[in-house]
C-alpha cells in the first residue's frame, strides 16, 4: 500500500503543508489516516481538499465551508440547505466574474489608447 504523504498532497494542490495541516486542526478535514504516525491520504480526503478549495477560489469563507462541511455530514436532510449555500455562492461568484470582466474590457480598451500614443 503507498502512503500519500503530507508532502505530495501539498504539491498536487500548490498549497504547503501548514494549509493542510491548519485544515485538518480546523476539521475542514480527517481525521486523516496515519500509518506509524505519518499522514496518509486518501481519495475522499484529496476530494473534500479540491472542494475546499474550489469553494474558497470562489470567495466561500473557511468558517463558511466548515458550516456547509458540518451539515454534509448531518446527511440528507440538509441538501436543501447545501444547495441553497452553493447556488448561493455561484450567484455571487457569477456577479465577480461579470465585474472583472467589465473591468478587462475596460483595460483592455485603455492598452488600445496606449497603444495608439506610441510612436511607429
Amino acid at each position: 500500500m503507498k502512503i500519500l504523504k503530507i508532502d505530495a498532497v501539498a504539491k498536487q494542490f500548490h498549497i504547503s503543508t501548514a494549509t493542510l495541516r491548519y485544515y485538518e486542526r480546523e476539521n475542514l478535514l480527517g481525521p486523516i489516516k496515519r500509518v506509524n504516525g505519518i499522514r496518509n491520504f486518501q481519495s475522499a480526503d484529496l476530494k473534500r481538499i479540491d472542494f475546499i478549495l474550489c469553494v474558497k477560489e470562489c470567495g466561500m469563507t473557511l468558517g463558511q465551508i466548515k458550516h456547509f462541511l458540518e451539515i454534509y455530514q448531518q446527511g440528507d436532510e440538509t441538501v436543501a440547505e447545501r444547495l441553497s449555500i452553493l447556488q448561493k455562492q455561484l450567484g455571487q461568484s457569477e456577479v465577480k466574474a461579470a465585474q472583472l470582466d467589465q473591468s478587462m474590457q475596460h483595460l483592455k480598451a485603455k492598452i488600445k489608447d496606449v497603444q495608439a500614443l506610441m510612436p511607429e
